[in-house]
């Protein structure tokens, strides 16, 4: 069977509650993912249960080379997972190990704790393996869990380099708003474009800078007024989106008087002048990135195109709205200007010579 496979089959378990009880999730789940993943489980030195840590004990300690932790794993109970964290990281203050696992069978929760910070801050990855996708999950057990890999060093070095993109993406979210406001204060020329250009494909009309500056610095107040509003009516922002909010914002425009807009369509020339032109922009996006995937393959495209998550197998990152076609997710939420320079740097990356055009409508 592959490692996938076994996922799956323990899905179905899970699903049935036939794993009664820790030993059942330590036997029955941990110990098969184990063998899966090419480990020795016969050889209780490099498997080693309930390895004892000055006067304690953790469920599993993976060894290499033998007796040597690298891995510790603790087993719970089914739906008993919540809260064990510290007696996970209560083993590894004691003996250090480049990665420690929590499980209960179903969720599974990778910490890197030579990491900095409080043990929520140095989980790496948490997967599910009833509402996760099995072929993902698969990726990651061995991504971090494969036995060859352990001994390598690869997996050390997996691990090390996906805590470091947490941290960075923490710091990251701790810095948008600021970021934000700043671009608002600039009148950040960009950002004033994209909103222009979204705005002119919802209504066909494009406002002047000055109409989107003013909206948005009166959103700026009008978050500014919620955060510190006491009352039922203000709404608590999610801290990574500056601008998040669950109500909708009162705003009345400066009057301007609108010029209509010239709209445009969007035109890709493929290699051998293949041209594509579809009836919107979104849909000359959809066919431009489709063609990239029919010339080129469809792994290479999505692994050149993952920073920016334009297409996918799989649903894209929270907040982004895709559109589907045949069994891709195409996110199309980018005005004209944006899908030119998305297409552009993709091609770029891949090798391909693309000309994008905007011209206006005749």
């Amino acid at each position: 069977m592959t490692l996938k496979e076994h996922i799956d089959d323990i899905r179905s378990g899970l699903q049935k509650g036939i794993y009664i009880g820790e030993a059942a999730v330590s036997q029955g789940i941990v110990l098969r993912l184990l063998g899966a993943l090419d480990w020795p489980t016969y050889n209780t030195q490099v498997v080693t249960p309930e390895y004892g840590v000055e006067g304690t004990r953790v469920d599993f300690a993976l060894c290499h080379p033998p007796s040597k932790p690298r891995v510790f794993i603790e087993a719970k109970q089914v739906g008993n997972i919540k809260g064990a964290e510290e007696q996970l990281f209560g083993y590894d203050s004691r003996v250090r190990v480049p990665i420690a696992v929590l499980t209960d069978g179903r969720e599974w929760q990778f910490f890197h704790p030579t990491g900095e910070g409080t043990w929520a801050e140095r989980k790496v990855c948490e997967l599910d393996f009833i509402t996760g996708e099995s072929v993902e999950n698969a990726e990651r057990l061995n991504r971090y869990l494969n036995y060859e890999s352990i001994c390598t060093g690869g997996t050390v070095e997996a691990i090390k380099a996906d805590y470091e993109e947490v941290v960075q993406q923490r710091q990251v979210a701790t810095r948008l708003p600021e970021a934000w406001g700043k671009l608002v204060e600039e009148a950040d020329e960009l950002l004033l474009e994209v909103v222009a250009e979204k705005t002119e494909n919802l209504c066909g009309y494009k406002p002047t800078d000055e109409q989107v500056l003013g909206f948005l610095k009166s959103l700026e107040r009008k978050i500014g007024s919620d955060r510190k509003a006491s009352s039922p009516l203000s709404v608590q922002q999610d801290p990574t989106s500056p601008i998040s909010t669950a109500e909708k914002t009162t705003w009345v425009p400066v009057q301007h008087q609108k010029a209509r807009a010239s709209p445009r369509r969007f035109i890709v020339i493929m290699p051998d002048n293949v041209r594509i032109e579809g009836p919107t922009g979104q849909e000359t996006f959809a066919e431009a990135l489709l063609k990239l995937i029919e010339m080129l393959g469809e792994e290479q495209v999505i692994r050149a195109d993952e920073r920016a998550s334009c297409i996918s197998t799989t649903p894209l990152r929270p907040g982004v709205q895709p559109r589907v076609y045949g069994r891709y997710f195409i996110s199309t939420n980018h005005g004209t200007s944006a899908k030119k320079r998305l297409l552009e740097k993709l091609a770029s990356r891949l090798g391909v010579q693309l000309q994008v055009e905007i011209v206006d409508k005749s």
